[in-house]
């Protein structure tokens, strides 16, 4: 009995404050929307993938040699955001950016049990990170036989045409604004109500005094 009471009570909260429940969330949604459309630059990712590869040799070798790659390969990786890559790199693209600016914009993806190193470049122009993308993959190929005596670097994807919005995340920030505000919302109510000490129904009369309600007068 107590539970369908409190069920009844949490209810008629709910329903005597519906425009807030609705209205909350839908400003924060509207705003969220406003933010994300007009407000955020959107950024674009660009990958190209490298290939760093042993000579082929004998089979005895060649097995050593991949096994001697794979253990360093994030020695390999960490060698695409050095200064001297980088730098190289700024001057292939007419010293349009700094080697500290490319360097905020690239992160190197890679695996131990994998030769291939991914180039992920992020920019606020589609074109332009696809640009920086096989800048670094050329130059890289074309310095890490100075730099690891490696000199079977292969390019073996180009980052044209695969730019992709990374940001803002249109969907998640909608759907995040919507609960903040469906959240909020709520705890304003239940705050409101348990610091609201007035009776203002007849539910109010049940719930506070614990008497029934015989009849109601009409404003008029």
């Amino acid at each position: 009995m107590d539970s369908t009471l409190d069920l009844s009570r949490l209810l008629h909260i709910l329903k005597k404050n519906l425009w807030l429940l609705i209205g909350l969330p839908l400003l924060f949604l509207i705003i969220s929307a406003i933010v994300t459309f007009f407000i955020m630059t959107p950024k674009y990712q660009a990958t190209t993938q490298i290939l760093v590869n042993p000579k082929q040799t004998n089979d005895n070798m060649l097995q050593q040699n991949v096994q001697g790659t794979l253990q360093q390969v994030n020695t390999y990786a960490e060698i695409v955001t050095s200064p001297r890559i980088l730098d190289k790199t700024a001057k292939k693209l007419d010293h349009r950016y700094k080697s500290s600016e490319l360097a905020g914009k690239v992160n190197v993806e890679s695996s131990a049990e994998s030769q291939v190193i991914k180039v992920h470049v992020v920019d606020v122009k589609k074109g332009e990170s696809e640009k920086i993308a096989n800048a670094i993959a050329k130059v890289y190929r074309d310095e890490m036989p100075d730099i690891m005596n490696v000199d079977n670097v292969t390019i073996l994807s180009h980052a044209d045409n695969t730019a992709q919005q990374v940001s803002p995340k249109t969907m998640l920030n909608l759907v995040v604004a919507l609960f903040l505000g469906l959240i909020l919302a709520l705890l304003f109510i239940f705050i409101k109500e348990l610091t609201d000490t007035r009776i203002k129904d007849e539910q109010d009369i049940e719930d506070h005094l614990k008497l029934p309600v015989l009849g109601s007068i009409k404003r008029f």
